[in-house]
């Protein structure tokens, strides 16, 4: 699945572990334990962080220092290094728009603009190429799975030849089976290793999980909620199943995700009949349920338990994830979130 939305090229300046089922795992060099003390150790250098290629086979690289010239791609990969207060270190800003950065962000990324300028383009595969990129000189090229594809800066062996870090996150594209909470989690530690701030990652990391704790401790023996995530398309209704980060979310959120199959038709909807039914987009997406007289039987239509959530929010969220958890908790659980 492609994230959909208008995209934007901001460069600036001419010029993880083995993914099992947890992860990636983060080590100091000569460390010999998967995980063990990782907290203690990831911050030294030189530090290996296992990442991927493009055929999804595990690389490792080794970092001497924190890197100095970052190229991001996707909303995810920037606002985590802003949130990591490293605007400082970006040079390029692939796929996002200043307007779009989350508004307690803003002024980190006035940093990445600070006495540089700017160039913008609207289709970031033609703007974006290996050439443009080896001409703004990156040390870290911080992305998603289909950035190292060849219709962008292609596969990750050029850059690490080259003395060039790479890290996918682990929810994009088909990096992993099942896309997770987790991790989000470990891609936020990750990065904070990479850079040498740990403990601020590890706030915002603490924050998500918090959350989830709260939430699922103040609910325990409640009669579970069951509930559709899904996107309307242009012939059909993608439902996010269990494979997907959001499907993932609304569990661990303590709610019943109903199995069904990804590609749904509006019988299927009405047959499934779900509590509550999250509509990917804004709340016009919503009207695509509560317009339309063929779901009026629904008992979510005719609950008010409709709502819409952001992308960004739901599918490699980075920092974004404690909206996409907060807004889940809402939906399920008003009573938990009157202040």
């Amino acid at each position: 699945m492609k994230k959909r939305a208008v995209s934007l090229l901001l460069c600036v300046g001419m010029a993880a572990s083995l993914v099992t089922g947890t992860g990636a795992v983060v080590r100091a060099e000569g460390e010999t334990e998967v995980l063990t003390e990782a907290a203690e150790v990831s911050a030294n250098y030189p530090l290996t962080v296992s990442t991927f290629n493009y055929a999804k086979e595990p690389v490792e690289e080794t970092f001497e220092k924190a890197p100095e010239r970052v190229l991001t791609f996707w909303q995810n990969s920037l606002e985590t290094m802003l949130a990591l207060g490293l605007g400082d270190r970006i040079i390029c800003a692939v796929g996002v728009s200043k307007e779009s950065v989350l508004p307690e962000l803003q002024e980190e990324f006035d940093k990445v603009a600070s006495g540089k300028e700017y160039n913008e383009f609207v289709d970031t595969n033609a703007a974006m190429s290996k050439e443009y990129a080896i001409m703004m000189e990156p040390d870290f090229i911080l992305g998603w799975k289909s950035s190292f594809s060849d219709k962008t800066i292609g596969d990750v062996d050029y850059w690490h030849e080259n003395g060039i870090h790479t890290y996918m996150a682990l929810n994009s594209n088909d990096i992993s089976e099942n896309r997770t909470l987790e991790n989000e989690y470990t891609d936020i530690l990750t990065i904070g290793r990479i850079f040498d701030v740990e403990d601020k990652a590890q706030e915002i990391v603490d924050e998500m999980k918090d959350e989830v704790a709260r939430v699922t401790e103040a609910t325990e023996g409640q009669e579970k909620k069951k509930v559709l995530v899904v996107e309307f398309m242009k012939d059909s209704i993608w439902n996010y199943d269990k494979t997907t980060l959001a499907g993932n979310m609304i569990t661990e959120m303590g709610a019943e995700l109903l199995d069904a199959a990804g590609d749904l038709g509006a019988e299927d909807l009405i047959n499934l009949d779900p509590d509550v039914i999250f509509v990917i987009g804004d709340e016009t997406k919503t009207e695509n349920l509560t317009g339309d007289q063929g779901y009026a039987s629904l008992k979510a239509v005719q609950n008010g338990a409709v709502y819409a959530i952001d992308l960004s929010d739901v599918y490699t969220s980075g920092v974004r994830t404690i909206n996409g958890l907060n807004e889940i908790g809402k939906a399920l659980y008003p009573e938990l979130y009157t202040e």
